[in-house]
């Protein structure tokens, strides 16, 4: 399963009536926890919950919880386990996720895309979809 098909798992649909078969996460936790199951990155269930704070941009409209959400991704793909500094390959790559998201976007604000369509769940897949295309332009390999 792509990506976008993961983090719209997780996310409630903003048009949907019945939710039940949908998932009730947050734009950042959604992001995340798609992001570990695509890349087998085994995040502890601790580290996605942590997630929870930063949906709808810190809950005040700023960041946009996708945004942040491949943040966290990246630094678990991107950050050797026996040097967690920040590295330059890690710098890089969340450089371009910032400019990819915002080329997009045309921001990252939380409160400045939603009214473009009226939720999340759309931003959300195509938020995945760059995503998924960065990694595949700048490369990862499972145990990186």
């Amino acid at each position: 399963m792509d990506l976008a098909k993961r983090v719209y798992y997780y996310m409630p649909d903003d048009k949907a009536v019945n939710q039940k078969n949908r998932g009730m996460f947050n734009c950042s936790e959604a992001m995340l926890r798609a992001i570990n199951d695509k890349y087998n990155l085994n995040i502890s269930e601790d580290a996605k919950v942590q997630m929870a704070a930063f949906g709808g941009g810190f809950f005040m409209g700023d960041a946009c919880g996708l945004l942040v959400g491949g943040y966290a991704g990246l630094a678990h793909m991107y950050t050797p386990k026996t040097s967690p500094m920040a590295n330059d390959k890690l710098k890089t790559v969340c450089r371009e996720w910032y400019l990819r998201f915002n080329n997009n976007f045309d921001t990252v604000a939380c409160n400045k895309m939603k009214p473009l369509t009226g939720g999340c769940s759309g931003h959300a897949m195509q938020a995945a979809k760059i995503f998924e295309k960065l990694v595949n332009d700048v490369g990862y390999q499972v145990g990186d």
